[in-house]
């Protein structure tokens, strides 16, 4: 089982040991106190540890030899270990008598020292007590490696008292060891200490560096302007909200068959002649302008809803003032005694449409033609009838219509995707618009479709949108925010816009903006810098609007933050309040 370490700092209170003890990650957590620290020497304490170490469901081991720290974990039933290295144990009477006596015999030794030298009498006296005890270090070569199963943790105290039984055994005089049997282990422990130099100044040295997380309390309030839009760039003026609207299109071809309904008669058209009659008094038009009769080519005539095109055309023209006047094959040479005189002319036509119902008897009734008599003295003939499928329109504008609403989506999000990627647009999504620029049918409409082709047709279709720039719309943003002079802008979200009819319109520009105390990297890296991690807590904890500081050095041993700052890690958060 992995183990977490934990190394308590003279200034840290029971609050603080509890806080560390319940972030921790690993289940198996050591604690290691510094030297004559009283805060694990309160019983209440130490049971406040060992029920935050339950409810957290952690393990947790003191690493001391303290006595007084002893006897407070022998009370609350919590691990103790003397090192790192060492098997924790609950601590035993026997332990902590053994332990106390060694501080006593440490303490005796440094008070004989400080008077200069023991008597003989005293130093024989001493001596035999402290050679029945083990040393400190014939403890540590004879602790276990600390077993961190809960097996063993478990079964501590039973640990506890073997290892006290097997110390006491351990007692005796041993012989000074030859200096050539060890010369080996001298080499060895000699490049030992070399490394551990060259290790020690990469550790204090080279590979501290730790990385600050301070949470900032910062406020989000809603921002809502009126704004106008301008096709003409050279009307911007972002001071006053009138934003250039630039328009982003893109175009877009759709296939697709269908079906041919169309039906045409293909056959040859009747063709024949015509006659245009009309009778007028001459003595009304004498001398004033005359009268004509004329029949431009492609005149229109009817007869019984089948219509004929002229395809020539002819005039009979009178001036009014020439004498004599024929008209009908008959000459007036005195007006005063012809009353009536008509004009005759033959036209030459076809029908409209093939198919044998166009072919005419001769004698037919005619639609009169601007008060003029039609009539056909000769039949009217050629008319047949081959009727085939052709392409009409109606088949077109639906596979248009079916191609532009199975693809409308498909295209405004492709629109949209190639907007969005563009990080400096914002696009006004109410002003979205589609139209059809071309379609085309293969065969063409009113075309005849050969046996076993399937028509097609294409849609070209346009998507578009206007969209105006983010980063002058930020700017518009920032001027209308009035700030204290120790608040900053840490965020604006993506502004949207709301009430858009049209481009020449204007709408109303939204969003949300995050604002909070100024503080910067700069300012941090120049206040931790060379400080100790608890001062370094203190000291950020203390600026306005900080709600949290985290500090994660980069290895156990780093207590304090690096002079220099390439190593120091500055991570800004935001918390809403």
């Amino acid at each position: 089982m992995s183990k977490e370490v934990i190394y308590l700092e003279p200034e840290d209170d029971i609050t603080d040991i509890l806080t560390k003890l319940q972030r921790a990650e690993q289940k198996l957590v050591a604690l290691v106190p510094p030297k004559k620290a009283t805060i694990l020497r309160s019983a209440v304490n130490m049971k406040l540890v060992a029920r935050a170490a339950k409810e957290c469901k952690k393990i947790v081991v003191i690493v001391t030899a303290d006595p007084a720290i002893l006897k407070m974990a022998m009370a609350a039933q919590i691990p103790v270990a003397k090192t790192l290295q060492s098997r924790p144990v609950v601590p035993t009477k026997e332990s902590l008598a053994s332990a106390t006596d060694n501080e006593q015999v440490i303490e005796e030794g440094m008070d004989d020292l400080g008077k200069g030298s023991a008597s003989p009498k005293n130093a024989s006296k001493t001596a035999p007590e402290a050679s029945n005890r083990p040393s400190e270090r014939t403890l540590d070569k004879s602790a276990d490696i600390m077993d961190i199963s809960e097996e063993s943790l478990e079964n501590g105290s039973k640990d506890g008292k073997k290892a006290s039984n097997s110390q006491k055994k351990s007692s005796g005089d041993k012989k000074v060891p030859s200096f050539d049997k060890y010369r080996k282990w001298i080499i060895i422990g000699a490049v030992a200490a070399v490394f551990l130099i060259v290790f020690g100044v990469w550790a204090l040295v080279f590979a501290p560096s730790v990385k600050i997380t301070v949470a900032m309390n910062t406020t989000t309030s809603n921002f809502s302007e009126d704004i106008s839009f301008t096709t003409d760039k050279a009307a911007e003026n972002v001071e006053n909200g009138v934003f250039y609207a630039a328009k982003q299109t893109i175009e877009r071809k759709y296939d697709g068959e269908f079906t041919p309904t169309g039906r045409e008669d293909k056959g040859e058209k009747a063709s024949g002649k015509v006659t245009v009659s009309v009778t007028f008094d001459p003595n009304e038009y004498y001398g004033d302008g005359g009268y004509d009769l004329e029949i431009p080519n492609g005149t229109t005539f009817t007869t019984n809803s089948l219509e004929y095109t002229a395809t020539d055309g002819e005039t009979e023209t009178w001036d009014g003032e020439e004498l004599p006047l024929v008209c009908d094959n008959v000459t007036v040479t005195e007006l005063k005694r012809t009353k009536s005189c008509t004009f005759s002319v033959t036209i030459p036509v076809e029908a409209n449409r093939s198919g044998t119902q166009y072919n005419l008897s001769a004698g037919q009734t005619w639609e009169s033609l601007n008060g003029a008599i039609v009539s056909n003295g000769s039949p009217l003939s050629g008319g047949t009838t081959e009727e085939v499928v052709v392409v009409s329109q109606v088949n077109v504008d639906k596979v248009k219509d079916e191609l532009v609403a199975n693809h409308s989506t498909e295209g405004k999000e492709m629109l949209f995707s190639d907007v969005k990627e563009d990080e400096e647009l914002i696009a006004i999504e109410a002003s979205y618009d589609t139209e059809t620029v071309e379609v085309k049918s293969d065969p063409a409409v009113g075309s005849e479709v050969d046996d076993g082709k399937t028509p097609k047709a294409t849609v070209t279709q346009k998507y578009s949108v206007y969209t105006i720039d983010k980063s002058q719309v930020e700017e518009y943003i920032k001027s209308k925010m009035h700030l204290a002079d120790d608040q900053k802008i840490y965020s604006i979200g993506e502004p949207y816009i709301e009430r858009f009819t049209k481009i020449e319109e204007g709408a109303r520009l939204k969003t949300v903006v995050k604002t909070g105390p100024t503080v910067t990297e700069e300012d941090i890296l120049e206040k931790v810098k060379g400080k100790k991690t608890g001062e370094v807590q203190s000291l950020l904890r203390s600026i306005n609007g900080v709600s949290s500081v985290e500090i994660v050095p980069s290895f156990f041993w780093v207590w304090s933050v690096p002079e220099d700052t390439s190593k120091i890690t500055i991570d800004l958060t935001m918390e809403d309040k």
